[in-house]
């Protein structure tokens, strides 16, 4: 049984581990844009998930009326739009970090950066949808994105900073005797 020498692993300075490591850091941010990309599809069109839903309500709450199941489902389109690209603005911060690593764990440039791809990422998506029959574009889809991003990339900032602050006024320090 031959034994791997440990000049074949690549050492944590070097390009490879660091162009591996960013690699690995991209994947979730693609995944979830292929997802998002799925999304835009005639599948998940309204007439779609209006009968899955239709289905669901009915099993979990009996018969409700028309109006009542047109708001609901208008509104869980709209959740839908907000936590999907909230999902993608985090995502897309932690893929931005591990690219442009710093010593704080939050900057500007991360985040308006996430910012920059999930705003390219719903363009695309609306845009696309212009081609599907069955769905729509909408500007307010992708102002309605934005905010979603916008709010996990506060929250991220809020969560980091309350992290660096507690750093900070406690840095590690070893026992003084």
């Amino acid at each position: 049984m031959s034994e791997l020498s440990s000049s074949a692993l690549p050492k944590p300075s070097s390009a490879l581990f660091r162009f591996r490591r960013t690699l690995l850091a991209w994947i979730p941010t693609f995944l979830w844009v292929a997802t998002i990309a799925t999304f835009s599809t005639d599948l998940f069109s309204s007439a779609h998930t209006g009968q899955i839903l239709l289905k669901i309500v009915h099993a979990i709450y009996g018969r409700i009326s028309e109006h009542s199941f047109i708001l609901l489902h208008a509104c869980m389109r709209k959740a839908a739009h907000f936590s999907v690209y909230g999902i993608l603005s985090g995502l897309a911060f932690y893929s931005w970090r591990a690219s442009l690593p710093g010593r704080l764990r939050w900057t500007f440039k991360w985040s308006g950066l996430a910012l920059a791809l999930t705003l390219l990422t719903a363009s695309f998506d609306e845009f696309h949808q212009s081609f599907i029959p069955s769905r729509t574009a909408s500007l307010q889809d992708v102002l309605l994105d934005m905010m979603g991003a916008l709010f996990v990339q506060i929250l991220i900032a809020s969560f980091t900073s309350t992290q660096q602050s507690r750093n900070s006024a406690h840095p590690h320090s070893t026992l003084r005797k």
